[in-house]
């Protein structure tokens, strides 16, 4: 197979410990692209890759035992979280410039469920709220970096 290209050189000494974070690593990457997948729908396999590989400081040449155990350590809460937020904001986004008035609805109703403390704060954002002319220059805005 090495002759062929399809395998690296290796000493069969080393092959089942290579497998073995080899087969880890594989484990570790296709449950972190699946969080990341679930997180932001709309994204590509690629953009997640490069994100997963960002985010756990990967190289080319890094070891795949290392890439195993970054991987493995890797806490992705946050960027989850971001990446849920970015894309409903999104979404929100794409519905209110379809149908303002399906959107109102829904907000209200949304209102009726938060807690008093969560309602409070709501109010205190939207009174601090741009004028309505710089709300449309930011959705604009948004909308062409999306």
């Amino acid at each position: 197979m090495e002759a062929k290209g399809c395998a690296k050189p290796a000493v069969w000494k080393n092959a089942r410990r290579h497998f073995y974070w080899a087969v880890r690593a594989r484990v570790a990457r296709s449950t972190a692209l699946a969080e990341l997948a679930e997180a932001s729908p709309g994204t590509t396999f690629k953009y997640r890759l490069r994100l997963l590989t960002t985010l756990a400081s990967i190289e080319p040449t890094t070891d795949i035992r290392a890439v195993a155990e970054k991987l493995e350590q890797l806490d992705l809460s946050q960027t989850v979280t971001q990446l849920k937020t970015d894309y409903l904001t999104r979404r929100l986004i794409e519905s209110t410039l379809e149908d303002r008035k399906a959107v109102m609805g829904g907000l209200v109703r949304l209102v009726d469920h938060l807690s008093e403390e969560d309602r409070a704060a709501l109010i205190t954002v939207l009174q601090n709220a741009p004028h309505p002319s710089g709300m449309s220059v930011s959705l604009k805005f948004h909308r062409s970096i999306c």
